[in-house]
């Protein structure tokens, strides 16, 4: 079920006749903690962390990546044993005193990501159509929190977002239990919009553009700006549970960085991962996607399709989003940390973007006049005949 909600700072609950004392040795991150778990029913602080009842072992813990006197960005870091990998959602204000800051920021968690998450980790939720995906049919329930609005009183058309979105959402949907998605639309003055679709905290860009389009068509009625936001998380009636888990992902991403950067011969790559890989799959994943997503890190002015195909040998090609690729994400992950923890010489990167098809696609192209902007380069990766998508 969803419901259209307003979003004003008077919609925070009255501060009580006589507020409580409030400990000024609190820190930041605590005080928003506390502040969720007054909002949640069943929410128990656990040392640093956040505990939910009934949502099987559910639990939250929030930085403060950006803090600048009033300014602020909060990440509230979502952890479930049915997660393949991290929730990480973020909010933003202006606000004055850790008070303020932590009660805005409590609140804005609550009616967002958790509207739909916690309903969706206790077994609520309507069935979504099936989807096919590598021969397996996959059918998901979606929780839906409430439209979150702006300058608004309706979203566009009356229509929220995720009956606008569904399908084409589903249609990049994969093996994991649970996936969260963002939706997001803003018409701006002077013809501008911001919009997004993120799925796991990815924004695809293809999907997005119909949020572009949505957010043109909305007249502003004399408003600076209206914006729409919704959250939907989608749990998969049944999976089969993956082989490898983020963390085996990241650390196998990590043993490839130090093969290629060390000169091992590419050709003998794949056989030296395979050794440490839990799964020969998970080995051709991180073979395959590494190159190509550090050249789209070091590279991000040049555009790159959301889809690519995979050729199995015997098989054919197959298309898929790379949102349906699990190892997608540790794989950039593992990649950031390198870049953030080892701060690799400009040879040492070229020693794996040198490999990567993406780049030697786009030199080919400027080589024969073609101009960045102008280019939407696409994938291809080969696996093999035994190979798994997980």
């Amino acid at each position: 079920m969803f419901g259209f909600l307003k979003k004003k700072d008077s919609t925070l609950p009255p501060e009580p006749p006589t507020a409580p004392a409030v400990d000024e040795d609190l820190s930041l991150e605590e005080r928003v903690l506390r502040h969720v778990a007054e909002l949640v029913p069943g929410a128990a602080l656990e040392g640093e962390r956040l505990c939910f009842d009934g949502c099987g072992g559910l639990t939250m813990r929030v930085e403060f990546p950006n803090l600048d006197g009033p300014q602020f960005r909060m990440e509230a870091i979502l952890e479930h044993p049915d997660f393949f990998g991290p929730l990480v959602e973020s909010t933003a204000g202006v606000k004055e005193g850790d008070e303020e800051k932590a009660r805005f920021a409590a609140r804005q968690i609550v009616d967002s990501v958790l509207d739909a998450l916690l309903p969706a980790l206790r077994g609520e939720g309507e069935t979504t159509a099936p989807m096919e995906l590598w021969g397996h049919t996959h059918r998901f329930r979606a929780s839906v929190s409430g439209v979150l609005l702006i300058n608004a009183q309706e979203p566009p058309d009356r229509q929220d977002l995720w009956s606008r979105m569904e399908g084409a959402v589903l249609s990049c949907l994969g093996t994991q239990k649970v996936y969260w998605v963002k939706l997001y639309l803003a018409n701006l003055s002077g013809s501008d919009t911001s919009c997004e679709v993120r799925i796991n905290g990815w924004v695809v860009p293809e999907l997005t553009e119909t949020l572009v389009r949505i957010a043109r068509s909305w007249p502003l009625e004399n408003m600076p700006m209206k914006s729409a936001k919704q959250y939907i998380v989608l749990v998969q009636d049944e999976d089969t549970p993956c082989p490898y888990t983020w963390d085996q992902a990241k650390d196998l991403t990590r043993q490839a960085i130090r093969l290629f950067e060390s000169g091992t011969a590419y050709d003998s790559i794949p056989e030296e991962l395979e050794k440490y890989a839990p799964t020969p799959s998970l080995a051709e994943d991180v073979f395959g996607f590494l190159p190509e997503l550090m050249a789209q890190a070091v590279l991000p002015q040049v555009k790159v399709t959301s889809r690519f195909s995979v050729s199995r040998h015997g098989a054919g090609q197959t298309s898929v989003w790379f949102t349906q690729c699990r190892a997608w994400a540790p794989v950039y992950s593992a990649i950031m940390d390198h870049f953030h923890e080892d701060g690799p010489a400009k040879d040492q990167i070229m020693s794996i973007v040198g490999t990567s098809a993406m780049f030697h696609g786009l030199n080919n192209a400027l080589n024969s006049g073609s101009k960045v902007e102008d280019l939407m380069m696409s994938r291809v990766f080969t696996v093999s005949e035994s190979y798994q998508l997980w």
